[in-house]
């Protein structure tokens, strides 16, 4: 399909129905169906919803956050999918499910979870045999955690992992069954949840970008007294820079707050934390940002 201008919300439909006639974009169509999104007016948003109403169910990766079956966005199933590069064994799903994983925001994820297994194997490593305290913030299908045991011979870490949603604490103890020596669940909300200890890794990829500023701003002040000293936190939010972000908000029905890493760097001034102590990485395409905080010594 040659790239279209579009005019309006019949040229809409012509081009949608060319799509669905097909059970989905082919390769060569992706660029064409994004730009065509991202030249959406909000007006059009809902005729374009109307038009794609054959795929917007829950045997679709788009469908299922679409129509969130499980009551919120970004669900441990989800990004689970993500993770595994789910396709559907439905012909008249896959190809929708192979533009989805082309999406940069869903290489985005993969390449967050690389970084947390990076992370815990270098912490690991310095451990020197000493035991080290993780905690994981919205855990969710808990697969980084899982990635980096299956490939570790020795593990000196063990993790606390807190998540609201229970279905995703039952999915992760079963996806865990042979690493739950080293792993308490703890079906709690992370405003209230107060622990008693300190970690040497406090680690959450995917749930402050759901969160206001202010919210934001708590929890940065709130987790970094449950740091040790030499201790990490690191806290994901999508940026300013996604270009997934039209897509996910219009098929997706998922919005997040995506912010820049000046903003990231100011919560953690309001939150009280020390200049100094503060660093802002990414993954590799940009996409993924992390507020680092360092607690040191003494």
């Amino acid at each position: 399909m040659k790239p279209v201008q579009f005019d309006g919300v019949l040229q809409l439909e012509s081009t949608l129905r060319d799509l669905l006639n097909k059970n989905g974009p082919d390769v060569e169509d992706f660029d064409t169906l994004m730009a065509l999104i991202d030249r959406l007016k909000s007006d059009d948003i809902e005729p374009f919803r109307k038009e794609m109403a054959p795929i917007l169910h829950p045997g679709t990766i788009i469908g299922f956050s679409f129509t969130k079956p499980f009551g919120y966005n970004g669900d441990f199933f989800i990004i689970e999918k993500i993770y595994q590069q789910y396709v559907s064994p439905d012909p008249l799903c896959q190809k929708w499910d192979q533009f989805f994983h082309r999406l940069p925001a869903a290489n985005a994820v993969i390449n967050r979870k690389k970084l947390a297994i990076e992370m815990l194997s270098r912490l690991n490593e310095r451990s020197d045999g000493t035991p080290r305290n993780v905690l994981i913030l919205g855990s969710g299908p808990v697969t980084e955690v899982n990635e980096y045991l299956q490939q570790t011979d020795r593990n000196n870490l063990y993790f606390d992992l807190i998540e609201m949603d229970q279905r995703a604490i039952d999915y992760a103890r079963k996806k865990n069954q042979q690493f739950l020596d080293c792993m308490t669940f703890w079906n709690r909300n992370v405003i209230r949840f107060r622990p008693e200890k300190q970690y040497d890794l406090i680690w959450s990829a995917g749930l402050f970008d759901y969160f206001k500023d202010k919210h934001f701003v708590f929890l940065l002040k709130q987790y970094y007294d449950f740091i040790a000293p030499g201790g990490k936190m690191i806290v994901g939010n999508f940026s300013l820079h996604n270009p997934s972000r039209k897509i996910m908000e219009v098929l997706g029905d998922w919005f997040l707050y995506h912010r820049s890493e000046d903003e990231l760097r100011q919560f953690a001034a309001q939150a009280g934390i020390p200049a100094g102590s503060t660093d802002v990485i990414s993954e590799p395409l940009g996409i993924n940002l992390f507020l680092e905080i360092i607690k040191r010594s003494g």
